[in-house]
């Protein structure tokens, strides 16, 4: 069924001039509510809304939700919710830094905190959309969730109890629906997102006519974003305090390359402008392309990197692009396994890899593997488990470097316990950790063979956990440099015999 989406008239406020204090933002309606205040959405998604604002006529801010539990960065409220984005990057070989102002977020909300007020922002005549970046393990469904919680443990729990308050707000008007965009990097994103809360409202409510309304006025739409987000400088922030006497805590280093595709009629342009802004915004029929280069070239070499490179020693992705063991390792992945077998145009894929190498080397962006490796087990399910069961099912057996992506994660998970992720996932590669030095093999063959982890597909693979198991052997034996050059060479000399 198709979503009519239709904003109700709002009155528009008087505009001032953005310089002064921060009551510009106050001023504007809530337009946007956000689940998530990480360093990615500052420098994405209120960036873009400040952009909209100034060149095409958005006149709207956001309303931060946490998503979990926690207290907000107290520099929110010392700052009045403005922050500083830092872009920092090279044109034709020169150095290009800039520095935008971000004012578009009116406050911040805490549900765990003051659930009544998380529910009145499903109130607000003006609310347009829902953007979100809880993570890829923040779109999942959780059996525990309720809908007396508050509020729910999940995030689709809490969209599905905020959109329950603005169907009973409104009395079920197909004109008070919104645009549902999440950014959270897993394939049909917002499909996924739309199905789980469809689940919990006929779990939860048993309400015909909410599910009608979910379906009919509320457009979920898919997205792929892009832009390398640094985070915090203490660098950055001392000069802009130099600049500007306003100590920013909040301030974000980023690259100047941003993308957003979303999978969606070109008509929400109308109520989203984006691309009327003059911003890198993509409305199209099929996004899976776009979605398909970044996840494996882009995102893949980010897991990759930080699950050797951290073992190595490096801290940063240029450091891991200057370490000529890792970065030779990484082009031979791509360019042995992930390549060859992407069902696009070889031309293109290379030509995106390329310009992804080159963010990569961008001298200016302190890009944390310790940052990067958040979350590492949905992460290495998303964009590296993909390949290598592609390569693995056009060529009869596991590829050598895409195995050894999950021998290094494995090292990883087994040799520090104390690693944040999935509480089950990490029960289960804890309880193996007495056996990495003594019998590592075995630890390999357990973490493939776990339905847990990643279904039933890695068991299939042929001679996958024969080798992820010799891999884990030299890992623990050799250190993850030597096992690393071993694998680039064994991957090498497989496909000159295939040739």
């Amino acid at each position: 069924m198709t979503a009519t989406i239709t904003l109700r008239p709002t009155r528009r406020t008087r505009r001032t001039r953005k310089a002064v204090t921060n009551d510009t933002t106050r001023q504007r309606p809530v337009r946007i509510v956000q689940f998530g205040d990480g360093v990615f959405l500052r420098a994405f998604i209120g960036w873009m809304v400040d952009r909209m604002n100034e060149r095409a006529d958005f006149d709207g801010a956001i309303a931060v939700v946490k998503p979990r539990p926690g207290d907000f960065h107290p520099a929110y409220a010392r700052q009045q919710n403005r922050y500083n984005v830092v872009f920092k990057g090279l044109s034709a070989g020169c150095p290009e830094v800039a520095r935008s102002r971000v004012e578009s977020i009116a406050r911040l909300v805490n549900p765990h905190e003051d659930f009544s007020a998380f529910l009145r922002e499903a109130e607000n005549p003006d609310l347009a959309c829902v953007v979100s970046n809880t993570t890829e393990s923040g779109i999942v469904r959780s059996a525990d969730d309720r809908a007396t919680d508050r509020p729910a443990a999940s995030f689709p729990g809490k969209l599905t109890q905020l959109l329950r308050r603005r169907y009973e707000a409104f009395g079920g008007d197909r004109n008070s629906g919104i645009i549902v965009m999440p950014c959270e990097l897993i394939e049909s994103n917002g499909a996924t997102l739309r199905s789980i809360v469809l689940e919990h409202a006929e779990r939860w409510y048993g309400d015909r006519s909410f599910l009608r309304w979910i379906q009919g006025a509320n457009r979920f739409v898919d997205t792929l974003v892009d832009r390398i987000v640094s985070g915090f400088s203490e660098e950055e922030r001392a000069i802009a305090t130099a600049e500007t006497g306003v100590d920013d805590e909040l301030l974000v280093v980023a690259e100047p390359y941003h993308l957003l595709a979303i999978k969606g009629a070109a008509e929400l342009e109308r109520i989203l402008p984006f691309r009327r802004a003059g911003l890198n915004a993509v409305w199209a029929d099929d996004i899976s392309p776009h979605r398909l280069l970044k996840i494996r070239l882009l995102n893949g070499s980010h897991t990759f990197m930080t699950m050797c490179g951290l073992s190595m020693g490096l801290e940063n992705v240029l450091g891991c692009m200057n370490h000529a063991t890792l970065r030779q390792g990484l082009h031979a992945l791509h360019a042995l396994e992930t390549l060859p077998c992407m069902p696009l145009p070889r031309a293109q894929s290379e030509a995106y890899l390329a310009s992804t190498l080159e963010r990569f080397a961008n001298p200016f962006l302190d890009h944390r593997l310790a940052s990067i490796s958040l979350g590492s087990i949905a992460k290495w399910r998303a964009r590296l488990m993909p390949p290598l069961l592609d390569c693995a099912a056009l060529r009869g057996e596991a590829p050598v470097l895409l195995s050894f992506s999950l021998a290094a994660l494995t090292y990883r998970y087994v040799s520090c316990p104390d690693l944040r992720d999935e509480p089950s996932a990490i029960a289960r590669f804890t309880a193996l950790s007495g056996l990495l030095d003594s019998d590592p093999r075995r630890v390999a063959r357990e973490v493939v063979a776990s339905a847990g982890l990643w279904g039933d597909e890695l068991a299939r693979v042929p001679g996958l956990q024969e080798l992820v198991g010799a891999q884990l052997a030299d890992i623990t034996s050799l250190g993850m440099g030597a096992a690393l050059r071993k694998a680039t060479s064994s991957a090498r000399e497989r496909e000159r015999s295939r040739a």
